[in-house]
Parts: C-alpha cells; structure tokens; sequence
C-alpha cells in the first residue's frame, strides 16, 4: 500500500503539468507549453553516412523532471533517456530519442473539457521522435547531475548508422501514440499492453543495434524504467455505457493533487473503491487489478547475444489484447 501511495503522488505530478497547460474551453485544446525545436513533425534524418566513418554508440539517461527537482527523481531510479552518436571521423555528435509530443503528463491521463455544456475526456498523448544533429553535454552530464550517464555500448560504421536511420524514422512512423503504463499480469512474463517511452526507444534501438552487427560486452550494465499496472486481461467495453465510471475514475484521478496531504491521501484511498480503466488505441478497457496492483522498476535488460539478466523479450509470454 505505501508503495501504491508513492507511485499515485508520482502521478499526480504529472496531473499538476497536465491542468496547468489546457486553460478552460481553449479551443486550441491540444498545445505543448513549451515547443521543442527539436521535436518536428518529421524527424530530422541526419543524412547519408560514409560507409567507413566510425561512430561511437552511447546510452544516455538524465533524470526527469530536473529542470525543477534536480536529482531526485534519479535517486528513485526515474530518467529520461536517449541514444547517442559519437562520429569520431566527422568530429559530429547525434542524439535519437523518443518523447511525449504534448508532455508527458498528457500521455499518462486526459484532460476534462467542456464541449457545449457537456464533459468530454479530452487525450493529448501523441509520441515523437526527436532527432538532433548534436548532443546535450550539460544533460546528460554526471557532473551536473549526479544520477546522469553516458554508458558506451559500441562501435559501428556508417553503413549500420544509415541502416539504423531508416529503422528509427519507421519506428515514428508505428508508434504515434505515447503510452506510460506497462500492463501485466505478472511482472517479466505475461504482458497485456506494452508501455512506448523514452525508453522502449532506446531498447529496441540497442536490440536493431544488435541485429545489425554491433557486439555488446555483456557485462555492460543496462537498465531502464518501468511504470506497472497489474490486471487480469483488461476487458474492451462500450464507451457510453460505461461514461460514468470512467468520468468517475478520471476525475478522482485528476483531483489527486488538490488540497493538503491528508487530503491527497484521502483522495488515493477513495479510488480503490472505483472502477479502473486504461485508453489504449482508442479504446477504454476495464482493468480487474491484481496485487501489487501497481508499481515502479529500475529494472535490467539483456543485451542481445548476452545471457539473460532481465526481462527476456524474445522468450516472455506476452499475451497481448487482440
């Protein structure tokens, strides 16, 4: 339960950037409050490499929200993270990564609007590819931020680099949608909905890595975040027949940072007693949850071609909703 508490504040931090950037009956309702230049629509491709240059692959991790919490959240085991490219030919530096277009509190939870006198659940989680010709050092630097890293995964030329190229601008192209929650039945092994992050960005790219020739040392640690829900396999169901509990959970939800922290408290406890939904491709889906019900994992990963340490995606029974 005290694990439960501290996952839903964490949340509720997301809810306070959420209602604070949609002012009421905007009808420019889906805006990001700060535009990342380097966050376009089309994800810059770099251009063409030479076949012999020699590029340096590194896994980048900053911890979020550090802009206002410093180190905190990476003492917990939260970051942020990216891929980077060193080429030591060209002298020129690259970052890839995947993020929230509309931040990441509205790829976690709606917002509730008003259209013509009625509430309607208004979902602002589109998810982009950020690709820019250099890398933040002061970032991604541990000497500014103590929980920062820059781990060296390998070496690779140019012709892999434009293989992976091709690779991440398709990846943008099948995940438009941000989605926080992994859902499971049980942790590692059966998978209802997978999560599209920053971080199961920088996964599959060092899995395409692999495939296409880089050697990994294994014992080179790699660890990522995991936001959990856990559920029996959540049930598609009617929208307006259920509009509602959902009105009723989202609200309760919403609602979580207002007022003192007892009142905080107050307000997680009541949700239990609610019925929980989860939005997922366009659909609602009614979750049966099951203990521990949620929770957060600074969690290894196996490199391709090294035993495994972690989660094994290429063996696991991920079952899916369809």
């Amino acid at each position: 339960m005290k694990r439960t508490i501290i996952i839903l504040l964490f949340v509720s931090l997301f809810v306070t950037f959420v209602l604070s950037q949609i002012p009421d009956n905007d009808p420019e309702l889906c805006q990001q409050r700060i535009q990342r230049e380097d966050c376009p629509q089309t994800p810059v491709p770099w251009g063409t490499f030479n076949d012999n240059d020699e590029i340096e692959v590194y896994y980048m991790q900053a911890p979020v929200f550090e802009a206002v919490f410093g180190n905190f959240f990476g003492k917990l085991g939260g970051y942020h993270s990216a891929i980077g490219f060193y080429d030591l030919t060209t002298g020129l530096n690259y970052t890839a990564e995947y993020d929230a277009f509309f931040e990441v509190g509205n790829g976690t939870l709606p917002n509730i609007i008003n259209v013509d006198g009625k509430d309607e659940l208004l979902w602002c989680n589109a998810g982009i590819l950020c690709t820019v010709p250099y890398i933040n050092e002061t970032y991604w630097d541990k000497n500014i931020y103590s929980t920062a890293s820059k781990t060296y995964m390998g070496t690779i030329n140019g012709t892999q680099l434009n293989q992976y190229i091709e690779w991440m601008q398709q990846y943008n192209i099948s995940n438009p949608v941000y989605q926080t929650w992994d859902v499971w039945n049980n942790y590692g092994q059966d998978l209802f909905v997978p999560s599209t992050t920053c971080d199961d960005f920088t996964q599959q790219s060092i899995e395409h890595l692999g495939s296409i020739g880089i050697n990994y040392n294994c014992s080179t640690v790699f660890k990522r975040d995991y936001i959990n829900l856990f559920t029996e396999k959540p049930q598609p169901i009617d929208f307006t027949e259920h509009y509602d509990d959902i009105f009723k959970f989202y609200e309760a939800v919403l609602e979580i940072k207002e007022g003192s922290i007892a009142q905080i408290i107050e307000r997680i406890l009541s949700i239990i007693g609610l019925k929980k939904y989860i939005y997922v491709q366009g659909e609602y889906y009614l979750l049966e949850l099951n203990y521990p019900f949620m929770n957060a994992k600074y969690d290894y990963i196996t490199l391709p071609g090294c035993p495994a340490n972690g989660i094994d995606y290429e063996n696991g029974n991920f079952i899916h909703l369809n």
